[in-house]
């Protein structure tokens, strides 16, 4: 988007200062469209026949153990992630959990209630899950991926839903890559500051 620089009708001198501040204005304007456009680049929402897919891959400074932590934390979601307004562990076992969430999004004057009852599957590189109640969505579904590299860990993320309410696909598209963005930042500073207080539990975050 290109912006119009407007200057006073004031002397020459008037002029000669309004200029450059205006086109100082510009070039941070660009910087920081730009830095937004950066910021979502990761995540891609595409969709065929109702059905839409999200993938999203980003870097975080700590192992994946930490990374981890924090995914598997699921009653602990909540505190971090504003949009969830509850999320229960219904059931547990080696390797496997049942969780219960309840979220909303809204997009102007659009907002849903989200429930959803996830089967997820625990893996040491990647947690794999699915909702069996069908209540938001005829078909969610999808995966966290975590890979270590230098250090740090690759997390990727994928999710395929088909929704079982009405509601434009332009919406829904812009939804989901705001919603999958902001998530992705949140975790980035609830995975920092895991490894930041190493001490902190879940029963100490309570």
């Amino acid at each position: 988007m290109v912006s119009k620089v407007v200057t006073s009708r004031g002397g020459a001198s008037g002029g000669r200062l309004l200029v450059p501040a205006a086109a100082l204005l510009c070039v941070l304007l660009q910087a920081s469209l730009g830095a937004a456009e950066q910021s979502t680049e990761s995540v891609t929402v595409r969709e065929e026949q109702g059905i839409y897919t999200v993938t999203a891959r980003f870097l975080v400074a700590q192992p994946p153990s930490v990374a981890l932590a924090v995914l598997t934390d699921y009653e602990q979601i909540p505190r971090f992630m504003s949009d969830v307004r509850t999320s229960t562990v219904r059931e547990r076992g080696s390797g496997w959990a049942v969780v219960e969430q309840e979220a909303v999004s809204a997009f102007m004057m659009f907002s849903k209630h989200i429930h959803l009852i996830l089967e997820i599957e625990e893996r040491s590189d990647a947690l794999m899950f699915r909702d069996r109640c069908g209540r938001s969505f005829s078909q969610y579904e999808g995966a966290w991926r975590l890979s270590p590299q230098d250090g740090q860990t690759v997390i990727t993320y994928e999710l395929v839903a088909e929704p079982s309410f009405d509601v434009p696909g332009f919406v829904l598209k812009r939804l989901l890559r705001r919603d999958s963005t902001q998530m992705i930042d949140r975790l980035r500073r609830e995975i920092a500051a895991r490894d930041t207080l190493p001490g902190l539990t879940r029963q100490s975050l309570k």
